[in-house]
């Protein structure tokens, strides 16, 4: 059983992830935001790049209906996997293909191809998961990979942070030419990470349906009220997230006057560091009690953080840092749940052959929600670039009006979940006494670990001591 087909998939799974983490921590982080600004890239440009990652997700309905009809979903999330990794080689080498007047503009239609063909990978990807990963271990499963994918974003950042900044010191060219060289070495390990996916099972073989047709596909899930139910809040949700990460980069490095190493610890390191600790407990917590009670109680814990961005600078920072790191406790919670609800739609259902168009329907949502999300942040930020204001003493500027936008989003989308079913699962009454219950115990245990410590270097002086005759 150790060396099982099924374990051993699973492990290169998760393998495969430490080198798409280089990947993703690099591009984005304050690699992509410092290329980005070089080449020129205008505040509305900025929200542009926001919303890329969420219009490529309106490409996955038609790949959605190609894989039902015609099957080869390995082939496909293999090939389109590697081209989406390899044309972050081109942006990284646009400085030198285009004239500077078009450098910004070449970026965003390289980083939108880029992004097209990564998100058509998304039905395949998780109807896959969906049939690889056995139900009752997915919440720890993806939690663990999840981790293993963290340590390595640690690494990568405090590496990223101290080239950046080294570069930066010699001047704007040394830094373009750091931040493209961060970009192609990402994309050659994000090409890694595909390629790690060749000799991985499928588990379950999905016959193709020629006789699927687009309006069965497409009518079918919304029928379904619990998922219509579901698409209110990914919309909203989405729409909060969408534009949050470049702004939050843009004020931390231009507003707040944080250093790339600063920044990079603020942005991506602490918040690592809270995921490698958070996600195995959510990933046992979705398990036990259920998605929709962790759904909740995240999402409510969650609304904040994005306005506390507004009570952050160089001189006062740690309050208003301490409730975005509450936020960010909370988003595994809300990721793992998320996700989990996605690959239960997902799963191979006897009857049910087109459970691919429910993930397909919810990634257009997301794709309608995050590109007006990134075009809100934009046209937002353009039309105040010169505006200055205050916010219970705080200097306020549109990024402030951004986050404090954002937060109230996050609260009406957590009001979406109140009205999803999940049978079997713990009400959010018994999951809130459940969670209060283990921290008392936990807590009560911490307080006496000092004693027992005692009390064991007590014993262990009385064996080592010199033995009574008798």
């Amino acid at each position: 059983m150790r060396h099982s087909p099924l374990r051993r998939s699973l492990r290169l799974v998760t393998v495969a992830w430490v080198f798409g983490a280089v990947w993703m921590y690099t591009i984005t982080g304050a690699t992509l935001t410092q290329f980005a600004q070089l080449l020129g890239m205008s505040r509305f440009g900025f929200g542009v790049l926001a919303a890329l990652p969420f219009a490529g997700c309106a490409f996955q309905l038609p790949v959605s209906y190609i894989i039902e009809r015609y099957g080869h979903r390995k082939q496909i999330f293999i090939s389109l996997g590697l081209i989406h990794r390899a044309l972050w080689l081109v942006v990284a080498a646009i400085p030198w293909l285009l004239p500077e007047t078009t450098r910004a503009r070449g970026m965003i239609v390289v980083v939108a191809l880029s992004w097209a063909t990564g998100q058509m990978i998304g039905p395949a990807w998780v109807s896959w998961m969906a049939d690889l990963v056995p139900e009752p271990i997915r919440g720890r499963y993806f939690s663990r990979r999840s981790q293993v994918g963290q340590a390595v974003g640690l690494v990568t950042t405090l590496a990223i942070g101290f080239v950046l900044d080294r570069a930066a010191a010699h001047g704007p060219e040394a830094l373009l030419k750091a931040a493209a060289g961060g970009l192609a070495v990402a994309a050659v390990f994000g090409m890694v990470d595909f390629l790690f996916f060749l000799p991985v099972a499928e588990t379950v073989r999905r016959m193709p349906n020629p006789d699927v047709k687009w309006r069965h596909l497409l009518l079918t899930p919304l029928r379904d009220s619990n998922f219509r139910c579901f698409l209110g809040f990914t919309a909203l949700l989405t729409f909060s997230i969408g534009y949050i990460n470049q702004f939050v980069w843009l004020y931390v490095l231009n507003v707040a006057g944080f250093s790339n190493t600063a920044a990079n610890a603020m942005l991506v390191l602490v918040p690592l560091a809270t995921f490698l600790v958070m996600y195995p407990v959510w990933g046992r917590l979705v398990d036990r009690l259920g998605r929709k009670p962790v759904l909740i109680i995240a999402m409510l814990l969650f609304v904040q953080g994005a306005g506390a961005w507004v009570f952050i600078s160089r001189e006062h920072w740690l309050a208003g840092f301490a409730a975005v790191t509450l936020g960010t406790l909370m988003w595994p919670g809300i990721d793992l749940a998320n996700f989990n609800i996605l690959l239960d739609l997902g799963s191979a259902t006897e009857g049910q052959q087109e459970r691919g168009a429910h993930i397909a329907i919810n990634s257009a949502v997301i794709a309608i929600a995050g590109v007006a999300s990134g075009v809100f942040g934009g046209v937002l930020a353009q039309l105040l670039k010169d505006w200055r204001g205050t916010f219970f003493g705080q200097p306020l500027t549109y990024h402030g009006v951004l986050f404090l936008i954002a937060s109230g989003v996050r609260l009406l989308a957590a009001l979406w979940l109140f009205r999803l079913r999940e049978p079997g699962a713990y009400t959010t009454r018994a999951a809130l006494r459940y969670l209060g219950t283990n921290l008392y115990s936990n807590l009560q245990q911490a307080m006496f670990i000092p004693g027992r410590l005692l009390w064991q270097l007590g014993r262990w002086t009385y064996k080592l001591g010199p033995r009574r005759r008798n």
